[in-house]
């Protein structure tokens, strides 16, 4: 990571006044990737995203100082305001592979704004180009909802001395980037919208299912059938799977670490049978609690000798 903070902080150092700005619209569905068209946009909306732009960089300028934190991507934990995360696109290529495209501007289709386009809208692009760096990608969560003709909203205009409602079509578009791309590093400032962009909790699902098949080898869950289909049909604990993953104590677990750590934390986790056959059991009352245990979600504090449960974590040092 220390090669990402310092790709960011150039970037942020970097003056962008001569910077080319592009616009891309992102529509798709689920059966297929991002499909893009370059919006022509004029000198003064190029200007306005460059503001948009430096606002960011001023946002995130803390990561030299230590105001702002850069930590590496974890699903699970909360992205606070002070905090700004970091993935590999190296070892994410199916993240990188849906943005290819625009490598080469010059192979999109002009935007039209037709009706099946719009339908489909899923993200949008503002793209910076400049010398001696990196071209820069930030990318926008949008919807059909925010061009404002089919938005709840409506705009007026002054003609002629008498306002008139706006029905050209006009895209809103607000001060803030969901993630950020340099070369093979993205940066999220907005967790949700990064998921819903490249649909990462689609990808998560996959990572789910060998994790799932993983705690049944290793952990005895008696009904675990009905353990795979709840966590299997729920985005957070999908997310949550992810994290438990990456345990490398997973394999290494017993009864007794389990039942030691449920009988400390008095869980609402029941157990069925004896000796040897003895399974841990889901229960749809608390569909949470097994992953919690596997995830380590209780600690207990040095300072106050108080148990805890927490909702949101993540690791200091590997």
């Amino acid at each position: 990571m220390k090669a990402a903070r310092k790709a960011l902080l150039d970037f942020i150092k970097s003056d962008i006044s001569k910077a080319n700005i592009q616009l891309c619209f992102a529509c798709s569905d689920e059966e297929q990737g991002p499909e893009f068209e370059l919006v022509s946009i004029s000198k003064n909306v190029a200007s306005e995203f460059r503001s948009l732009v430096r606002d960011w960089k001023r946002r995130y300028n803390g990561v030299e100082t230590g105001d702002i934190s850069l930590s590496k991507y974890d699903p699970q934990a909360v992205l606070r305001s002070h905090e700004l995360e970091w993935l590999s696109l190296e070892r994410h290529p199916e993240i990188k592979e849906q943005f290819e495209a625009l490598a080469d501007l010059t192979e999109l289709y002009e935007f039209s704004a037709d009706d099946d386009f719009i339908n489909r809208l899923r993200f949008c692009a503002v793209i910076l180009k400049q010398r001696d760096q990196p071209t820069a990608y930030f990318f926008r969560f949008y919807t059909k909802s925010k061009e404002l003709s089919r938005s709840k909203r409506f705009g007026i205009f002054l003609k002629d001395g008498q306002y008139d409602k706006l029905t050209e079509t006009t895209f809103l578009f607000d001060a803030y980037f969901d993630c950020l791309v340099l070369g093979d590093d993205l940066f999220i400032s907005n967790k949700d919208g990064f998921h819903k962009i490249f649909r990462f909790y689609e990808m998560l699902k996959e990572t789910a299912r060998e994790t799932l098949d993983l705690i049944e080898q290793h952990v005895p869950i008696a009904n675990f059938s009905e353990f795979r289909t709840a966590c299997m049909g729920h985005l957070q604990k999908v997310s949550k799977l992810k994290n438990i993953a990456g345990k490398p104590y997973l394999d290494k677990l017993t009864m007794g670490d389990l039942k030691a750590v449920i009988n400390k934390y008095d869980l609402p986790i029941a157990t069925v049978g004896k000796g040897t056959s003895e399974k841990l059991e889901f229960s749809q009352d608390d569909r949470w609690a097994i992953l919690k245990l596997l995830d380590d979600d209780y600690l207990e504090s040095i300072m106050t000798g108080q148990s805890y449960e927490a909702n949101s974590k993540r690791q200091l040092s590997e």
